[in-house]
This record gives structure tokens, C-alpha cells and sequence, in this order.
């Protein structure tokens, strides 16, 4: 009887397996191609065309904590 479920199980996984292929096949039919052309910025709407006041680039600096790392 265990050789039958597995059979059975096995048909079971095939035909799955072949409804699942006809649906991605379906799917990319349906999607639409790439024209190749560019996206619409997608930012803030509120800062289109304005200018951001951006101060310099913080520069690089240590930090000694004493005792860091002794054990």
C-alpha cells in the first residue's frame, strides 16, 4: 500500500508542477516589455526644483576613550 501513496503522490507533484509551469508561462506573456526608456524621478514632491543647503562633509576624527579595549 505504500508504493500506491507514493505513486499517487508523486502524479499529484507532476500535475502541480505543470499547472505552475502554464502559469509562469502565462505570466510573462501578460507583463509588459522594457521600452528602455527612463522613470519619472520619484522623490519628494515638495522639493522638486529646489536647492538643499548642504554644509562640508564632516571630516574623519578619533575618539580615545580611556581604558577601551584593556583588559
Amino acid at each position: 500500500m505504500p508504493i500506491v501513496r507514493l505513486i499517487a503522490a508523486g502524479a499529484l507533484g507532476l500535475v502541480a508542477y505543470k499547472a505552475w509551469q502554464r502559469h509562469r508561462a502565462r505570466a510573462l506573456e501578460a507583463s509588459q516589455p522594457d521600452d528602455g526608456t527612463r522613470t519619472p524621478p520619484h522623490g519628494d514632491p515638495v522639493l522638486v526644483g529646489e536647492t538643499l543647503d548642504v554644509g562640508p562633509a564632516p571630516a574623519a576624527g578619533m575618539q580615545f576613550s580611556r581604558g577601551f579595549g584593556e583588559p
